[in-house]
């Protein structure tokens, strides 16, 4: 079975261009808000992996993707960000628990390869855990 993967940006073009150059190869869902998001994720996950965008118009990704990580914590995240910012880059490995992070525009290639990884290190994650400790049903995000 191909893994599910969601895609959270508020731009609808840059989620439909993630649909149709990646559909192929995983199991796609997107959301255009951190709320949507975070709905997505107790509804119909467990995902493997979140590919975030780090600026949206409500809520910060890195708030996005805390919150994934308190309802799924073996969901591995990824965030996308047009900001070349270091210390925004540290604030996300440190906060969220960002597995990769990368700026926009972002090579297909280097996406797939860490998608691939963010995959390997769920599957890892979910092996090693006890049965049943990866969702929590409530969940807020904070904005």
């Amino acid at each position: 079975m191909s893994a599910k993967i969601l895609f959270v940006d508020d731009d609808s073009n840059i989620l439909s261009s993630f649909r149709r150059r990646l559909g192929r190869r995983y199991y796609v869902t997107t959301a255009m808000s951190g709320e949507q998001a975070l709905d997505v994720i107790v509804n119909q996950g467990p995902f493997a992996v979140v590919v975030c965008d780090e600026r949206m118009r409500r809520v910060s990704g890195i708030d996005v993707l805390q919150a994934i990580r308190d309802a799924s914590p073996h969901t591995v995240r990824i965030m996308l960000t047009g900001n070349t910012d270091w210390q925004t880059e540290m604030r996300a490995k440190k906060d969220a628990g960002v597995f990769r992070y990368f700026t926009k525009p972002c090579r297909t290639e280097a996406l797939v390869d860490a998608i691939n990884a963010g995959v390997h290190e769920y599957r890892e994650r979910e092996a090693a855990a006890p049965s049943g400790s990866d969702q929590s049903p409530r969940l807020k995000l904070v904005s």
